[in-house]
């Protein structure tokens, strides 16, 4: 890649071409002019020679008796006088003194009547040539003037001066020019440099400024003071800095809100673009799909959403389909979850584009509770439906036996009593269960002692398993606690009562406590047989039942675990279960002391 000029360099280019083209085209006209010049003084110079050789040697032509050796010897001095060389030629040629051969030499020299200065001269006319000289074996430059008496031509009267002194002169001259063309190249060149240091001082200081912008650096201002145009400039991108820093402060501000309320939205969304490249996801939607919700934006959306089902409901959408609420049934590592899918079409105001909107919903939670409250209707339909037909059974019988004249069985009675009162444990218990979920009633906190709150409870339970042939035991360390000692205590009962219940015979049932710290931790242990592990997580649930036939026959409802577990949350606490078929089952429960 070829390298960028700057503008300096540019500048200072730019005057140097300019310059060096004007300096080359006047050097070029100064030559010729000053050459002419060089020559026209020259034969200016011969010329006036000329004349004086033809005034000199008029006299000597005019008496014929005149020896040509005193012709020859004149010219001779006349050329020493002049200081360069003359020639006096007769019209037929004959050359009868020359200065630079001497008198001895000259009968020795060519006939010169076809020279072209000769020729011109003896036509009567000046006579000017630039040619090499046989006699003196170099070039000159000649003028030559007619010799008149009366007006006949008797003679040429011819100067020369060698051709390598004007050229020499010409060079001098031109040489001269050339250096004072020079001399002003380098100032223009020097003003140049100076004026692109002057503009390209500030530019820098623009360009760094802008730079430094680019990169989000919207504090940095340009420093420029030139009083010109640069700093009008340098004071407007100040400016648009400050606008701009404002405007990005302002879409960052939207863009983190808008950030937060998507990442925080307990929906999943996801954004797809037209090229079906993910645009956009939040916190949940990546928790559903199990993406990271950084990762995934940018790639097409099947190489992030690894849901089958999804998938479906996306390309049927993208293909024209209608895109109504569906619930599809996915498998994490959690375990199997509903999601509730939905979705929109995004268009872009100026765009030709539209993206697609996915909500995921993730619905397990609401399901189950649909489900548990189904339940619970169904359930507690069936248990109060159970007692209430034993019920009228019986007093169908007794109404039949009071019509037929008998005496009804007293048992009829005993039965139809017992399942009134399960009737009524029932629905306290409900209404118990309804108070612990709503959170209506406050609690009314107590101080008391871990260990006499543990042997309240304890006494409580005593009876039943002396009856049962149960030992129950207290194991109290010391120290107090503040809770709904009545809550608590019903809690706390409902735990025993199991524990009596479904203990193995004989067995043993640990009641203890103890402070740790800021939290109370209560615990209830039985030696029976224990839950198997697929009862564990549902056993808090309203009417679940390990053994069902069982539990009906010792009188349970089915609510008391519930119950437990919500008196315990309502303290802030919370509830735990640990058991081992054979060994045997431990609840644990802790809350703020």
């Amino acid at each position: 890649m070829s390298r960028r000029l700057s503008i300096a360099a540019k500048f200072f280019l730019t005057h140097l071409v300019i310059a060096g083209i004007a300096l080359l085209i006047a050097g070029a006209v100064g030559f010729f002019l000053v050459r002419n010049l060089v020559m026209a003084d020259a034969d200016e110079s011969l010329l006036a020679r000329a004349k004086i050789v033809s005034e000199t040697f008029r006299p000597l032509l005019a008496d014929s008796a005149t020896e040509r050796e005193r012709i020859a010897r004149e010219g001779d001095r006349l050329g020493r006088e002049i200081g360069g060389r003359i020639t006096v030629v007769l019209p037929d040629g004959t050359v009868v003194a020359d200065s630079a051969v001497g008198a001895a030499g000259v009968p020795g020299m060519e006939n010169h009547a076809l020279h072209p200065e000769i020729r011109d001269a003896l036509s009567g006319m000046k006579g000017v040539s630039l040619r090499r000289s046989i006699t003196v074996r170099e070039e000159q430059r000649y003028a030559a003037l007619p010799i008149s008496i009366e007006g006949a031509i008797v003679g040429a009267a011819r100067a020369s001066v060698p051709a390598a002194i004007l050229t020499r002169r010409l060079w001098q001259i031109t040489g001269i020019i050339w250096g004072t063309g020079l001399f002003a190249l380098l100032l223009i060149l020097g003003g140049a440099a100076f004026m692109a240091r002057r503009v390209t001082g500030p530019l820098a200081e623009i360009e760094a400024a802008a730079k430094e912008m680019g990169a989000g650096n919207f504090t940095r201002r340009a420093q420029v003071r030139t009083g010109d145009e640069f700093e009008k400039m340098a004071n407007a991108m100040n400016r648009m800095a400050s606008h701009l820093a404002g405007t990005i402060r302002q879409l960052d501000a939207g863009k983190t809100r808008l950030e937060t309320l998507l990442a925080n939205l307990d929906d999943g969304v996801i954004v797809i673009a037209a090229d079906r490249s993910v645009r956009m996801m939040n916190r949940e939607a990546g928790k559903i799909s199990g993406a990271s919700e950084t990762m995934g934006v940018g790639r097409p959306y099947p190489e992030v959403i690894r849901l089958p089902q999804v998938l479906a409901f996306i390309d049927g959408w993208i293909n024209g389909e209608e895109p109504t609420l569906r619930d599809v049934s996915i498998v994490t590592p959690q375990g199997s979850r509903t999601v509730r899918c939905s979705g929109t079409t995004v268009r872009y105001r100026g765009g030709s584009n539209a993206d697609v909107l996915l909500t995921l919903r993730d619905v397990t939670e609401e399901r189950r509770l649909s489900q548990v409250k189904s339940d619970f209707v169904s359930n507690a339909s069936h248990e109060l439906r159970t007692p209430l037909t034993n019920i009228r059974g019986y007093l169908e019988a007794i109404q039949d036996a009071v019509r037929e004249g008998a005496a009804p069985e007293s048992s009829f009675v005993d039965v139809a009593l017992g399942n009134a009162h399960r009737m009524e444990r029932l629905i306290d218990d409900l209404l118990e269960l309804s108070r612990a979920e709503s959170g209506a009633v406050p609690l009314e906190k107590e101080e008391v002692l871990l260990s006499t709150f543990l042997a309240r409870v304890a006494d409580q339970h005593r009876p039943s398993a002396e009856q049962a042939g149960k030992t129950l035991e207290v194991e109290a360390a010391e120290g107090a606690f503040r809770a709904d000692l009545r809550k608590l205590a019903l809690a706390l009962s409902n735990l025993v009562d199991n524990a009596l219940k479904y203990g193995k015979e004989e067995g043993r049932v640990t009641l203890s406590g103890r402070i740790e710290g800021d939290a109370c931790l209560l615990e209830v242990a039985d030696d029976g047989p224990g839950i198997s592990p697929e009862h564990l997580p549902r056993i808090f649930e309203r009417f679940y039942r390990v053994d069902k036939g069982r539990s009906r026959e010792l009188g349970g409802t089915g609510l008391g675990l519930s119950i437990t577990k919500h008196i315990v949350e309502s303290h802030g606490g919370s509830i735990r279960v640990e058991s081992r078929l054979g060994v045997g089952t431990r609840f644990l429960l802790r809350f703020p002391a």
